[in-house]
């Protein structure tokens, strides 16, 4: 590991250019770097940035994740998704809040999410260790081809 620091952010995680892992399991609460190749499922609590010469080919869930490289999977974000020119992305993303930058690719779906949609969700993500995030629960609040969205389990008030 070493340390480098990037946008106010000091990531003491770094899978650094020319690393590959597969078949992964990355998971904790301290801000990560990825500008290597990854595959598998990342569980933060904290930053993700996936670099310009990074790439991820799984599901992701972070407290916030900048993208300038490529990601292919599902992406829950519980803040911002930040899309920079750079970025290539594959997947069905559910965020908060969304930014991409003019320049950026963007293949897939996107739901913003609110009170009663992180709501399907705040189980998980309140939970004191980070376990494996339940990634089949983003099925539940996408549109099917066939129909409306279907969000489960939500309360009539919050």
């Amino acid at each position: 590991m070493r340390s480098r620091k990037s946008s106010e952010i000091t990531y003491e995680t770094i899978i650094g250019n020319g690393i590959k892992l597969e078949s992964g399991m990355l998971t904790g609460k301290e801000p990560v770097r990825i500008d290597g190749e990854y595959t598998g499922v990342i569980n933060l609590s904290g930053h993700l940035l996936i670099g310009e010469s990074g790439s991820v080919n799984g599901n992701i869930r972070a407290g916030s994740i900048l993208i300038a490289g490529y990601v292919k999977g599902d992406v829950y974000c519980d803040s911002t998704v930040h899309m920079a020119a750079t970025a290539h992305v594959e997947a069905r993303v559910a965020a908060q809040t969304l930014k991409t930058d003019e320049g950026a690719h963007f293949n897939g779906q996107c739901m913003m999410l609110n009170a009663k949609t992180r709501n399907v969700f705040a189980s998980q993500s309140d939970q004191e260790e980070m376990k494996a995030f339940d990634f089949a629960k983003l099925n539940d609040v996408f549109i099917p081809e066939d129909g409306p969205p279907v969000i489960p389990d939500l309360p009539d008030e919050l």
